[in-house]
């Protein structure tokens, strides 16, 4: 049942700093936490073995510590339909009713043992096939809300619920925490996978700005909010099997036939510190650098120049702080509008100084967009090629787009650079007589779609190429155009003055 745990892997921008998702063999993080439940017994300096809050909670059961169970490399919770001899007539509370404890169940948490923020918590959990069955994996802090719910299955086993339940911001802003004033955002993934006829796996990756859900080791939900993920604190794991409440009444479970949730083993990771990498910021359409000018502006200049050394610091696995020498990049007067210059200020840590980068598939090296947290709006390279701004995520992409140069020889590449990009893929462009004379690098062994597009993104011809290609742009109007040549697996961009 132990099986090798595999993830979408992570794309290094060098051997330092890295972008988002878990990699496939962790490197660059640490784990902190793991329980196979390979003993015979619940492992009590990890586990309280049951609510750590008592017995009972918003459903039907009363949760026993004989009914947390730990045999063949599983953990399984019980569910009886059977009063437990201490519930002597108890009642629950289920959206402010009451309701009978006439069940008993199993839950476990970690309270007290181990807590964590920010980080991958992942599980993986068979769930039990029985209608009025709740089965849950989720994480709480002292007071409530907020809390992380990772997996929630209250009915269709084909289904799994998700979300951050935290105070509405406008009230938490001036009163703190409060259960009437919670919010929440997150959903449920619906697909044809029964979650009760085997197991799977659940994970959530957690930061300072960001949660992104996980089924079976994909990322299927990514969130961005920062304003709600603040009111986390350090959160302790939970693992339990309510029945009714959220479940509904109809209950399948009898004497006879009693529900397991199972769990074959739950892991917490934490990204390791990075080390501050050095690098110069490339513009992926005019292969000119972000510069520190003397009014400590970012403009764009020449990526050999002094002036162009940065110096990119994670803050967590998706947010760095991005230096020019002792200033680091900002956005004036923390303003969330378009078209505002970016500038450089000393550090003071707020959102409008906080870059997020989003690396970009499809091409050698590493190539992000980045986005400022407190306005989620992208740098940008205006189309003169001299100033860098902010900008809505629906603008042109390419202008978003940045290569992280190594800082080694006055950001020397290694590559051949034809016209303003680097030549990644060995293809090159060459303009003589009214023709684009194109001869694709030896990777794009199937050949390759070239478009060419104007400087707003606009496509103005296309053509497939085998290996060669000679077109005709007797009839484009004088100017500076892109070429993007792809197979659907990769793409180079070029571009070329007519």
């Amino acid at each position: 049942m132990k099986k090798l745990f595999i993830i979408s892997s992570m794309v290094a921008l060098s051997a330092s700093l890295v972008l988002a998702d878990p990699p496939a063999n962790f490197s660059g993080w640490e784990k902190v936490f793991e329980d196979d439940f390979d003993g015979t017994s619940l492992d009590k300096s990890k586990w309280n073995p049951t609510y750590n809050w008592g017995p009972t909670h918003n459903h039907r059961a009363y949760c026993a510590e004989e009914n947390v169970i730990v045999s063949d490399g599983t953990l399984k919770l019980k569910g009886e339909k059977k009063v437990h001899p201490n519930a002597n007539g108890k009642k629950a509370k289920f959206n402010n009713k009451e309701i009978p404890v006439d069940f008993t169940s199993g839950a476990i948490d970690t309270k007290g043992h181990f807590e964590v923020k920010y980080g991958y918590i992942e599980g993986r959990f068979k769930a039990p096939s029985q209608k009025g069955t709740w089965p849950a994996f989720w994480t709480l802090q002292d007071g409530w809300p907020p809390e992380i719910d990772i997996l929630e299955i209250p009915s269709s086993r084909k289904q799994h619920h998700y979300y951050l339940h935290f105070t509405d911001p406008s009230w938490y802003s001036s009163h703190g925490s409060a259960w009437d004033h919670e919010a929440s955002f997150g959903g449920h993934k619906d697909d044809d996978v029964d979650r009760s006829a085997g197991f799977h796996n659940y994970g959530v990756e957690w930061d300072e700005g960001n949660l992104n859900f996980y089924f079976d080791d994909k990322k299927f939900a990514s969130y961005n909010r920062p304003t709600e993920i603040k009111q986390l604190a350090a959160q302790y794991i939970i693992v339990n099997l309510a029945i009714g409440g959220w479940a509904g009444d109809d209950i399948d479970i009898t004497e006879d036939n009693p529900a397991y949730f199972e769990a074959d083993w739950v892991r917490v990771w934490q990204a390791k510190p990075a080390k501050p990498d050095t690098v110069r910021i490339m513009s992926m359409n005019f292969g000119t650098c972000m510069v520190r000018t003397a009014e400590d502006k970012l403009a764009l200049g020449d990526c050999k120049d002094d002036n162009a050394v940065a110096i990119i610091t994670p803050l967590s696995s998706t947010t760095y702080r991005i230096n020019f020498g002792d200033m680091s990049i900002d956005t004036p007067n923390e303003s969330t509008e378009a078209g505002i210059t970016m500038g450089l200020y000393k550090w003071n840590g707020g959102g409008h100084q906080k870059v997020v980068m989003e690396k970009q598939s499809g091409y050698e090296g590493s190539v992000v967009r980045m986005k400022m947290q407190h306005s989620n709006m992208y740098l940008r390279a205006t189309t003169d090629g001299e100033r860098v701004v902010q900008s809505w995520a629906d603008d042109w992409e390419w202008n978003q787009m940045w290569r992280l140069l190594p800082d080694t020889a006055k950001a020397d590449t290694g590559r051949t650079v034809l016209g303003h990009f680097a030549n990644v893929y060995g293809t090159s462009v060459h303009y003589a007589d009214n023709h684009l004379f194109v001869e694709l690098g030896s990777v794009f062994v199937n050949g390759a779609m070239i478009r060419i597009l104007d400087l707003q993104g606009r496509e103005v011809m296309r053509y497939k190429a085998f290996r060669t290609a000679a077109m005709n742009v007797r009839n484009l109007p004088a100017g500076v155009y892109h070429v993007a040549v792809t197979d659907g697996k990769r793409t180079e961009l070029k571009c070329f003055t007519k």
